[in-house]
């Protein structure tokens, strides 16, 4: 798989308008994945990639631990009146 087919499949599978915005996406998820993996992770999975791909692991920063913080706390929280959302990979 090479970059353009990853994110064609991104974009389809996650119904987004465009490459961009699927770009945007995996770059996000990558960040996330930087962040709480140890380095040496990092480094093994970038290894396994194909070149484009690995390119584009190695070109995305690690998302700020004190964000992906923030982002627990925040969707720790639910109200009363929200629906229960369907199980997801992270929320089983």
């Amino acid at each position: 798989m090479d970059r353009k087919e990853l994110l064609t499949r991104v974009k389809e599978e996650a119904g987004l308008e465009s490459l961009y915005q699927a770009d945007k996406a995996v770059r996000v998820v990558v960040g996330i994945l930087k962040a709480l993996v140890p380095g040496e992770v990092a480094e093994r999975i970038a290894d396994a990639l194909p070149r484009d791909l690995r390119e584009g692991w190695e070109a995305v920063e690690p998302y700020p631990a004190d964000i992906l913080e923030r982002e627990d706390i925040y969707l720790g929280q639910t109200s009363p009146e929200e629906p229960k959302a369907a199980p997801t990979i992270t929320h089983g």
